[in-house]
């Protein structure tokens, strides 16, 4: 048998992994700084609950049949699961929650691209207001600056505004979705692409709508399409996100290309790496499910891109394996070196000792793979004294401190 991840999927050794949950906790730590609560689902659900939900995308959901013959679905996002968990739930309205999780699609796997990969969501559930959305958009901001990030473009749109571009330059009613399926791989493929599809599906006066999506502020939208409920909601939702001293920008061809979106929608672009996060509104998409309207809105941040643009850009943490090794230099000195790390456990401190009944410098070469930051050397000499040695990893540099003030030389 040939030992290998299957296509689209990866291993995470500690090293990395120790890394990733770092970054991830950072995010989490801000959505729960937004009061988001957190909520899971089940990794799979009936099939026929995600179908229908993701355009010309569905063909990547990932199918299949259990013992008892039932449909299954592993998830394609968090997004649907949610709104299905609450439709069967009397939960507290707003309901706000946040979802750290792994989703599947059956994609090309190539660079940030996986099968199986990790979303991290925020969702407001039962606020018609666009102070959900722009609760959303700031918490989204405050989670990537957390972690490093600065210099990344924030879009929004609505989808409200695109359905009245489309009634004003006379789109035939019933091919909305098709514009905004071809209208969403604009930035990914390409003018030339998108007018053929467009006149593939028989769409009429491409050039005004292509013209109408460069417009960049309000008052030219007002001036394309009058004082609509869309242009309504984006001049609110950009009054408040000024409240919240948050900098975005419109951008009318940003589509999002899933079609459950019904109004705001946004995404966030980091340079040459494009998106990295995206969500909006999905009003109808509870009552669908349940028969009870139910507004709602969110957010995902891509992870996987996420994690690779801090790699490039050197922003992944370091030293981020266990504080302190316990190093026993012999024999007697194991009673204590158990004390130690019992003590500095008991403290909150990350701490490892042998296991193995390794000598000095093996134990010494395991406690660097590990990437301890620093190695506390208990032998009979310096306890007689009451000292152990505190070894800085970084820097080589080592010294004698005094065993019961240990916390303050791993500080």
């Amino acid at each position: 048998m040939k030992l290998e991840t299957p296509p689209g999927t990866r291993d995470f050794l500690p090293d990395e992994m120790a890394k990733r949950q770092e970054v991830v906790d950072k995010i989490r730590a801000t959505f729960e700084l937004y009061g988001f609560s957190p909520a899971e689902t089940p990794a799979f659900e009936y099939a026929e609950l995600l179908e229908g939900k993701y355009g010309e995308e569905e063909k990547l959901i990932y199918r299949f049949e259990d013992m008892g013959g039932r449909k299954l679905a592993l998830r394609y996002d968090l997004t649907v699961p949610l709104v299905r968990m609450v439709a069967m739930n009397q939960l507290p309205i707003p309901f706000k929650r946040y979802c750290i999780s792994r989703v599947w699609r059956f994609d090309r796997p190539q660079k940030g691209r996986y099968r199986e990969f990790w979303q991290c969501d925020v969702d407001i559930v039962g606020v018609e207001s666009m102070k959900a959305d722009a609760e959303i958009v700031s918490c989204a901001i405050d989670a990537l600056e957390a972690i490093g990030l600065k210099g990344f473009k924030f879009k929004i749109n609505n989808r409200k505004v695109l359905d009245d571009i489309l009634a004003k330059i006379e789109i035939p009613a019933g091919k909305e979705l098709t514009v905004f399926r071809a209208l969403d791989k604009l930035e990914k493929q390409g003018e030339k692409k998108v007018r053929q599809e467009l006149e593939a599906a028989s769409v009429d006066r491409i050039d005004e709508l292509l013209k109408a999506l460069n417009t960049k502020d309000i008052m030219g939208i007002r001036k394309l399409v009058g004082e609509t409920e869309g242009v309504k909601e984006l001049e609110e939702l950009l009054k408040l996100l000024k409240a919240y001293r948050k900098s975005v920008v419109i951008d009318l061809g940003m589509v999002r290309g899933l079609d459950y979106y019904t109004g705001p929608i946004f995404e966030v672009e980091l340079g040459s790496y494009g998106s990295i996060a995206g969500g909006g509104r999905y009003d109808r998409l509870i009552g669908q499910m349940s028969g009870k309207e139910s507004p709602a809105v969110g957010i995902s941040l891509g992870i996987e891109r996420i994690i690779e643009v801090m790699r490039e850009k050197g922003l992944l943490p370091e030293n981020v394996g266990v504080r302190a090794y316990i190093l026993r230099a012999d024999d007697k000195s194991e009673k204590v070196t158990l004390q130690l790390l019992q003590k500095l456990r008991a403290a909150g401190v990350s701490a490892e000792a042998d296991l193995l009944g390794r000598n000095f410098s093996n134990q010494m070469k395991y406690a660097n793979k590990l990437g301890a930051q620093k190695v506390v050397i208990v032998g009979q000499k310096d306890l007689k004294q009451g000292k152990v040695t505190v070894k800085d990893m970084k820097t080589g540099k080592q010294k004698a401190v005094d065993k019961d003030k240990i916390m303050g030389a791993l500080k």
